[in-house]
């Protein structure tokens, strides 16, 4: 298998912090979404990271859709379910669906920083809708942090939350419309000493 990826997406997080809880810890390949690299255009038409390319060429592309093969091919018992018992299922989801809302928000305004100067894009209405959707996003799982599980196996409301936190940090951590959030903070520091957390966080390539 190959995983192409890159340094700093939010996406890419959430896709090798579960594939190494199901027990692929796979090294990834660093490709340039930004540079029209052409492994990424063969195996993706949308150029977007992950994509995941199985052993027999099959790729797999989005987070989520990737948790999915994982929690299909790799199920519990014999492997930890990302998703909890039954009676969770439905919090987990909820919960992992404000995260990845407001990480599409994040990764979003970054995408359009790239094209147009910051400030073309931040104090327009979109832009501020989507610094609302941050914020809203990381308010209402600061109110519900107390419901993720901090040991044990992550599930994936928890790397959905981290990833949003360790990304806004990365992203956004000097701006002062960032609200505070001290559970997801906590949240976020007692994962990452979790292998599977510390091996897959953001950084800025040089």
């Amino acid at each position: 298998m190959q995983l192409l990826a890159n340094t700093t997406s939010p996406f890419v997080r959430i896709a090798r912090t579960a594939m190494i809880e199901k027990g692929i810890d796979l090294p990834p390949t660093l490709v340039d979404p930004w540079a029209d690299d052409a492994r990424l255009r063969a195996a993706n038409t949308a150029a977007r990271v992950p994509t995941l390319l199985l052993d027999d060429g099959t790729p797999l592309t989005e987070a989520l859709l990737i948790v999915q093969w994982l929690e299909a091919t790799r199920p519990a018992p014999d492997w930890p379910s990302l998703l909890g018992p039954a009676s969770q299922v439905a919090g987990v989801l909820a919960r992992t669906g404000i995260a990845v809302g407001a990480i599409e928000a994040s990764t979003i305004t970054i995408i359009t920083r790239k094209v147009t100067a910051p400030a073309l894009f931040d104090e327009t209405a979109v832009g501020l809708r989507r610094r609302r959707s941050m914020v809203e996003g990381m308010q209402r799982l600061e109110a519900q942090a107390e419901a993720i599980a901090t040991t044990g196996v992550p599930l994936l409301d928890a790397i959905a939350a981290v990833t949003l936190y360790d990304y806004q940090q990365l992203r956004f951590g000097d701006q002062p419309w960032l609200p505070a959030t001290p559970r997801l903070k906590a949240l976020a520091e007692a994962w990452n000493t979790r292998p599977s957390f510390a091996a897959t966080r953001p950084y800025l390539a040089t």
